[in-house]
């Protein structure tokens, strides 16, 4: 089984509130990745307030899922599109933001137009096979946006051995073998980011992860880049 087969198997949770099905969807549901909705909100403040995202605005999610981080910038006024590789997903952003812009499709086949004031991957990299993946996805994101990128949470290649075992600790080994056994995440050094980012002319800043309350802040970093 494939990542792609991994998300494209994902499936409500019955019983929740619309945003918290949203944040299971995307994968946040559960262990040492597990993110409550009021939590998610004020991550979702931050990033907007590191973007200067205001009513009005555009922003464009590369691996959107089910749209979970695009709903409440909706909700704020900003115009929102995304494009993520699991179909299934994509009709729950499409249902849950009926005027935004969806689509299916690989994430290195997006196209450059239209433009957005902001673009975005929020965990999504550690799913890319190698570095020449991610660079190709990159250039996509930089060709989209207009005023400034933003790659969320990045795994920490200096702590990736420390973050395994943080996530093992958080799930019955079943839960472990069920959830990640076979599946490896793709682990980044912040320097590659910060390079890419200079050769493209962008003014690059590096730091932690901020989701509140999230036990993978230590091992995650967050890149934004800025025209």
């Amino acid at each position: 089984m494939s990542w792609h087969e991994v998300w494209s198997r994902r499936m409500p949770t019955q019983g929740r509130d619309q945003l918290q099905t949203l944040i299971e969807l995307d994968g946040f549901d559960s262990g040492a990745g597990r993110i409550e909705a009021d939590d998610w909100l004020e991550y979702v403040r931050l990033i907007a307030g590191k973007l200067s995202l205001e009513p009005g605005d555009s922003l464009y999610e590369i691996g959107c899922g089910s749209g979970a981080l695009l709903y409440p910038m909706a909700a704020k006024g900003i115009a929102v599109g995304g494009a993520d590789y699991a179909a299934n997903l994509i009709e729950h952003a499409r249902a849950a933001i009926p005027h935004g812009l969806f689509e299916a499709t690989d994430a290195r086949l997006v196209s450059a137009e239209p433009q957005f004031d902001a673009v975005i991957a929020n965990s999504v990299f550690q799913y890319f096979a190698d570095l020449e993946y991610a660079s190709a996805v990159l250039d996509v994101m930089f060709a989209k946006a207009r005023r400034c990128v933003a790659v969320l949470e990045l795994p920490d290649l200096a702590h990736a051995q420390l973050a395994e075992r943080i996530r093992r600790d958080h799930l019955s080994e079943e839960e472990y073998e069920r959830k990640y056994r076979g599946f490896a995440h793709q682990y980044y050094a912040r320097d590659w980011f910060a390079e890419q980012g200079r050769l493209r002319g962008y003014r690059v800043e590096l730091g932690e992860q901020f989701v509140p309350n999230y036990a993978q802040n230590s091992y995650r970093f967050n890149c934004f880049f800025y025209k």
